[in-house]
């Protein structure tokens, strides 16, 4: 969906998970910011990753969001706290603001393990690490392409 910021504030937005700006463009891990600050939220973020046997998303906490992570497709791991949880699609992780958490598919496991975080507010210092610029639009939309 290509609309302006300013128009999914006023209207809404229809967003891909498959879609999005990809940071780990260098990795198998297919981890993309499907909705941010930049593309008109304000005070939500959505990430999406596709995890093939043997990814992680290392266990890591935010200091002031709040995160749901589905579990939207396969079966994969969940880091909650201070341990490794099986899951399936439907379950869901909750993470409090300075709690671990994270995601994987163990190696030598089949098929993908997709999963899909909503994090309130937005996860700026995720946007920070990666170096995604939330402010400078013209140039982050070629990026996107």
């Amino acid at each position: 969906m290509n609309i302006s910021k300013d128009e999914v504030r006023q209207k809404g937005g229809i967003f891909n998970i498959h879609e999005g700006y990809n940071w780990t463009k260098s990795t198998e891990l297919d981890l993309r910011l499907v909705l941010t600050p930049r593309q008109g939220s304000q005070g939500i973020g959505i990430t999406s990753a596709v995890h093939t046997p043997g990814m992680e998303f290392e266990p890591h906490v935010h200091p002031l969001s709040e995160e749901l992570v589905f579990c939207h497709e396969g079966e994969g791991e969940f880091y909650l706290f201070d341990k490794w949880i099986p899951v399936k699609a439907g379950d869901v992780l909750y993470a409090p603001p300075g709690v671990f958490h994270g995601t994987r598919k163990r190696k030598g496991s089949s098929g993908n393990f997709t999963t899909i975080g909503v994090a309130s507010p937005p996860q700026l210092d995720l946007y920070n690490r990666i170096g995604y610029d939330i402010l400078n639009n013209a140039e982050a939309e070629e990026e996107d392409k």
